[in-house]
């Protein structure tokens, strides 16, 4: 069974709206998985989304655990393993996204959450789709990398025992060899 987070399937949902990368890793992961047919996916339902809709303004681990994304985690965290135990199927892997505050499951995004007005939320809402890109890009300045999991894979690594990948949407090519690798 292949867990996998739902913008690597259709982009649409990422929190700024579709970039080229984004539309390029889903379109990578959909073919392979068109060679892998035996494969049961299972894409969770996005957390982020649950919490904020679309769009919403790019966030590090610090600022979702601040707006409450640990309860919706732990729901979805809920569902998956749930789906994993009533289906037992012989093996798990689990993709998430590299940088996710939420998916990442071996490399996150982190910040000062104090910089993150919750009129932005809404103000970010109303941006139209270009205004929206450049003023992610300008938020996302100060993020920092960091390891280890998201929210998401902080808690499903703690109830799910599988093999954990991280898609890096800025290295397509190597991140579907390793999904391609891990699905064999």
């Amino acid at each position: 069974m292949l867990v996998i987070a739902p913008c690597l399937l259709s982009p649409y949902t990422v929190y700024r709206g579709a970039k080229g990368k984004d539309i390029a890793a889903a379109r990578a992961v959909r073919e392979l998985l068109g060679r892998h047919t035996q494969v049961e996916v299972l894409a969770y339902p996005c957390p982020e989304f649950i919490l904020l809709g679309f769009p919403r303004p790019p966030a590090t681990v610090e600022m979702y655990e601040r707006l409450g994304l640990g309860e919706v985690a732990a729901r979805v965290a809920a569902f998956i393993e749930r789906v994993i135990v009533e289906e037992n199927p012989q093996r798990v892997v689990l993709v998430g996204v590299k940088g996710s505050p939420t998916c990442a499951a071996f490399a996150t995004t982190s910040g000062d959450p104090g910089g993150y007005p919750p009129r932005l939320i809404e103000e970010f809402k109303d941006l139209a789709k270009e205004e929206r890109l450049q003023r992610a890009r300008e938020l996302a300045r100060p993020f920092r990398p960091r390891e280890g999991p998201g929210i998401l894979f902080e808690l499903l690594r703690r109830r799910v025992t599988g093999t954990y990948l991280d898609f890096d949407k800025d290295r397509i090519t190597a991140s579907v060899e390793a999904l391609e690798a891990a699905l064999r």
